[in-house]
């Protein structure tokens, strides 16, 4: 009996002994990462297909925010930058980050929520580069033009008009976030040019906020209110008010040189509504296709500007832009209020109208 209980202590000291050991193996293991795919391991269409740019374009973009993205750590396994931008340029270009392309990106759905603000940061930070009106005579004279052989609307520096990016509201000032069609969103004031670049983006209004009241608040008016502008003016809809700087539609057109007006103004405002489906047909975050951003208005107003930032660097670099036809109509603004309107401002085009359009 003794050695009975005695070999099965040896037996249970042996096997305590064995797991001890594979623990430590375990331990001596290094840690199993993903392969983490580079830009150079893609085909062009692979890397359009996944994140809307061209190669091109996303290297320009990388050697602009490289310092932003790169890990500070001298970790051998720490998540490169390049990495992070494409990440995030995915993201941007479907509206999530799907499992099996994080198989090919390498990355957890974890780790990608650590690195999405930074990384828009980043990208913003670009904006003033991007994202800015002409800066010389010539730059300014060739905006008109532009303009001109648009729609044959003269002097005209920029269409504008805001357009609704649905998103989960925060709880607490969920009321101020509903738009005219019961849905939540920011509404985004843009304006672009005759090629569908944009010159400015202000992104930070609830849906329930009235076109003419962002444009009120936004540093743009100052500037055309200051006379720090050009001479020349915007083109909007009906949601604004007639200002000498800004041009409305005649709502009752009765002479033939209003209606003249009326169809070269709906031919040149026209490009903003193009710019607006482009944008939401590139980058699908943006688009209810792509589903209601699941951020903070703030992190949502950063996802914005960003995708302001890359659909320029795209033009820039010659990537073909497309409109998806299946996208949903964009919610119609609020009519613009009679104190909207100054007496200047239709002074102003009752005077283009009978000089150029009679």
């Amino acid at each position: 009996m003794f050695w009975v209980v005695l070999l099965a202590a040896a037996a249970a000291s042996f096997r305590g002994d064995r797991q001890i050991m594979a623990r430590r193996d375990r331990l001596r293991q290094p840690r199993r990462f993903r392969p983490r795919s580079v830009l150079e391991e893609l085909s062009d269409s692979d890397v359009r297909e996944l994140f809307r740019l061209n190669r091109q374009a996303i290297q320009a973009l990388y050697i602009c925010i490289a310092q932003e993205l790169e890990p500070l750590t001298g970790r051998s396994q720490a998540i490169p930058g390049i990495v992070k931008l494409l990440a995030v340029l995915h993201f941007l270009g479907t509206g999530n980050f799907q499992p099996s392309v994080a198989r090919v990106i390498g990355l957890s759905r974890s780790s990608f929520s650590r690195l999405l603000k930074p990384v828009l940061r980043a990208i913003v930070q670009q904006s003033p580069k991007f994202v800015c009106f002409p800066s010389t005579p010539e730059q300014w004279q060739e905006l008109k033009t532009g303009f001109y052989n648009l729609g044959g609307m003269p002097n005209c520096i920029g269409a504008i008009d805001c357009t609704h990016i649905l998103l989960t509201p925060p709880h607490a000032t969920e009321e101020q976030f509903r738009n005219r069609k019961h849905t939540h969103s920011l509404n985004v004031q843009v304006v672009c040019d005759s090629h569908q670049r944009i010159m400015s983006i202000h992104s930070g209004f609830p849906g329930s906020c009235h076109d003419s009241y962002i444009l009120r608040q936004s540093a743009l008016f100052d500037r055309f209110q200051l006379g720090l502008m050009p001479e020349g003016w915007l083109v909007g809809d009906a949601g604004y008010g007639s200002k000498p700087w800004l041009l409305i539609p005649v709502s009752n057109p009765r002479t033939l040189a209003e209606l003249k007006f009326n169809t070269s103004h709906i031919k040149t405002r026209g490009v903003i509504e193009r710019t607006f489906g482009v944008l939401k047909s590139t980058f699908r975050c943006l688009s209810k296709s792509g589903g209601c951003l699941q951020y903070s208005p703030e992190t949502v107003s950063l996802i914005i500007q960003a995708c302001a930032v890359l659909n320029n660097l795209a033009l820039d670099h010659g990537v073909v832009l497309e409109t998806n036809e299946e996208l949903p109509p964009e919610i119609p603004g609020y009519p613009a209020l009679s104190q909207d309107s100054s007496d200047e401002g239709k002074r102003v085009r009752s005077h283009l109208i009978t000089s150029f359009f009679q």
